[in-house]
């Protein structure tokens, strides 16, 4: 079964795009803004990547969905987001891979699912490589998640990610795309993380206290439990 949006029910709004965990949707009124471009951050773990996963995962039939590699291949992706019950297998998945280029796994070649870029520092390639995801969504929704932006951050000078994010920020935008930017806690300092976060339609923070993590939301003071078990994230 598809997980997505009832736009029957009043409570929820129609410019929203499932965030693919049923609790948060109805926090959100739907999930997050589409379009919109989405950061979260919080430390490195499974946490914050369960997020990334849930979304994906939760592309409808007449969606496109696309995770931006940086930190891991895409075989490893898919494996850990099995671990918490979530298929990234399905055909309207694809991948961007950045990551496998810095192992130095030069016979890697692009196939229908995956499209190999030369590294982090591509960003050229990588936008033309969003281009392409662009030009494959035409009429459909695109659910976009950069995994992670931190690591893209590390390896480009800091005016070479200000044209990069101002450019592809609104190019997905436009294009009907919810974007999840995941951003690493305590890595950058704060005018970089002002910059990162400048354009984002909603930001979100993990916050880790003693072991227990808790999700905030945008424009409230509420912080929500969470807890990431067998069937992915519970919110309690």
């Amino acid at each position: 079964m598809e997980l997505g949006v009832d736009e029957g029910m009043p409570i929820l709004k129609k410019n929203r795009m499932s965030t693919g965990i049923p609790d948060l949707d109805l926090i959100l009124e739907g999930g997050y803004h589409n379009p919109g471009n989405i950061v979260l951050i919080g430390p490195s773990g499974m946490e914050k990547v369960a997020f990334s996963y849930h979304f994906v995962a939760a592309a409808a039939q007449d969606e496109n969905a696309y995770i931006i590699c940086g930190n891991a291949c895409p075989d490893d992706i898919i494996n850990k987001a099995s671990t918490i019950g979530l298929n990234l297998k399905k055909d309207n998945i694809r991948f961007i891979d950045c990551y496998s280029a810095t192992l130095g796994k030069g016979e890697c070649k692009s196939t229908e699912k995956v499209m190999v870029v030369d590294g982090p520092s591509a960003l050229n390639d990588i936008s033309l490589a969003l281009n392409e995801a662009i030009r494959a969504s035409a009429g459909k929704k695109m659910r976009v998640v950069f995994d992670t932006l931190s690591t893209f951050v590390l390896y480009n000078p800091k005016d070479s990610i200000r044209k990069f994010m101002s450019v592809v920020e609104g190019r997905l935008r436009n294009a009907k795309a919810t974007t999840l930017y995941l951003v690493d806690e305590g890595v950058h300092d704060k005018p970089l993380l002002s910059l990162l976060e400048h354009g984002m339609d909603e930001k979100f923070d993990i916050l880790d206290k003693g072991g227990k993590f808790f999700l905030t939301i945008p424009d409230t003071a509420v912080n929500v439990p969470i807890k990431v078990g067998p069937g992915g994230i519970s919110i309690k």
